[in-house]
């Protein structure tokens, strides 16, 4: 029998727990999430990551091949994500990889060269670096931070486009993306090509393949959490990340992509290698196997934790997007969070406020604020067209934030968004679509069980802690 001490949420480093009633439990009025069996852990690293190296998924040589037939003495360069993603693989891997490339393929270290793989993000600071490559490898490897303004050459053409990458990528003679897939709410499944596209990419380039996620009302058909078939972001780059690919060959140089899947636990389940594209998606496949969560039916309220995401308003949007698959139309979302680093980006704080102003016109008979029903969700489909406009005639990262927030908005109402945190000032909650709950001045769980004193009677509930998951209702 589940107990209410079993259902836990993060903010932060503090684990809530006891916060459901037992009575709401025993009376089938909470949902819990049905998760997949547990695939097997990779338990001898080294020996899977040799033969992900050695035995290629797909039309690629093996690695000891490649070295021989292109590697000219120049640069090996390691494509890994920046600090805007967990990176557990990264630390797990990039040892073992290092080793190997030293002491079975006798590369020497100074020609090793780690590409961190901005896309449009700031640069990572030395403590984050630490954290993305470990302890035990920062300070060893040479490294370059990609920036997508700077540093970049041309590698291919699509739709009239002239595709740049990262030049230290471009001029290397071997090119190895260590990626580990995992859904993404727009990208439909990370890892694989996404390290090159928007990875290593210019701005120019990253902006065409992003602004495919944009339909008339919303994100586009089939741009959602899980997707890939029939996704124009993904279908974008595939055609980018192919023309790359296709450059780098006419001039002798070859990708090796690593992917790695981590399930819930932390653990590594998958591990292989060879081409870009046919191992991505093999690994999708497993990954639906991992990831992919079911729920009785969709919740009248949804409790959402960002786990570490949760660290600013920008990157909890993922987990908001998560509890939409699991929310009931005209649900609840609670978000818990403590976003101590308040917005987490400019420019979706910019659009938040274009949205907002047209979300909250009035003229004296119609105010989203105090009237429901069909013209107020005229309204909120209103401020999403503003912000989707003003995304498509001036694209920055960020800007996609507000489309998601509204769409999501649009599905559950007007006062059905809500939010427990500590990092947004007061000044700032006219700019947000968000029921703010609770005084900072209180303990979070003081805040969450009066939260749920007021709203949870007679509803039945469903938590997500964690916003990678796909949910689908059975």
């Amino acid at each position: 029998m589940l107990k209410s001490k079993d259902v836990v949420l993060h903010y932060g480093e503090k684990i809530l727990s006891d916060f459901i009633p037992q009575k709401v439990i025993d009376n089938g009025q909470f949902f819990p999430l049905i998760y997949p069996e547990k695939l097997p852990v990779i338990k001898d690293i080294e020996k899977k990551l040799e033969d992900a190296l050695e035995k290629p998924v797909g039309a690629q040589k093996p690695l000891s091949i490649l070295i021989k037939e292109n590697y000219r003495g120049g640069d090996l360069s390691i494509i890994v994500d920046d600090h805007d993603r967990p990176n557990i693989h990264t630390r797990l891997l990039l040892p073992y990889l290092v080793d190997l490339l030293l002491t079975t393929y006798h590369l020497p270290l100074t020609k090793i060269k780690v590409v961190i793989a901005t896309g449009t993000h700031r640069p990572s600071t030395d403590e984050e670096l630490k954290n993305i490559l470990g302890i035990q490898m920062f300070g060893k490897l040479n490294y370059v931070i990609h920036k997508c303004r700077e540093n970049n050459v041309e590698a291919g053409k699509i739709d009239g486009l002239t595709v740049k990458i990262n030049g230290t990528v471009f001029n290397s003679d071997i090119i190895i993306p260590l990626t580990d897939v995992e859904n993404h709410y727009f990208a439909g499944i990370a890892g694989g090509p996404k390290a090159i596209c928007p990875g290593i990419c210019d701005m120019e380039t990253i902006t065409y393949e992003h602004l495919k996620m944009f339909g008339e009302c919303g994100f586009a058909h089939n741009v959602d959490l899980g997707s890939i078939d029939g996704n124009p972001v993904f279908e974008t780059k595939k055609k980018i990340v192919k023309a790359v690919i296709e450059t780098l060959k006419k001039n002798k140089r070859e990708v090796y992509t690593i992917t790695s899947i981590i399930d819930t636990d932390g653990d590594l389940v998958h591990l292989s290698g060879g081409e870009t594209f046919e191992s991505h998606l093999r690994a999708a496949e497993i990954l639906k196997n991992v990831w992919t969560v079911n729920i009785k039916e969709r919740a009248d309220i949804v409790i959402s934790g960002a786990s570490h995401w949760g660290v600013n308003l920008y990157q909890m949007g993922k987990a908001t997007h998560c509890a939409y698959h699991a929310v009931k139309k005209g649900g609840i979302v609670l978000n818990v969070a403590p976003c101590e680093q308040g917005w987490g980006n400019e420019e979706f704080k910019n659009l938040m406020k274009v949205g907002m102003n047209e979300l909250n016109k009035t003229d004296d008979k119609c105010s989203p604020r105090f009237q429901s029903g069909v013209s107020e969700a005229n309204r909120i489909k209103q401020a999403l067209v503003s912000v989707i406009n003003a995304v498509k005639k001036d694209f920055k990262i960020g800007r996609q934030k507000p489309v998601d927030l509204f769409q999501i908005l649009h599905f559950v109402g007007w006062g059905n968004l809500h939010i427990i945190q500590d990092g947004i000032p007061e000044e700032d909650f006219k700019f947000l679509p968000f029921v703010f709950w609770g005084d900072k001045s209180e303990p979070v769980e003081k805040r969450l069980k009066s939260w749920l004193e007021k709203y949870l009677v007679g509803k039945t509930v469903a938590v997500v802690d964690n916003p990678n998951f796909l949910i689908k209702p059975v």
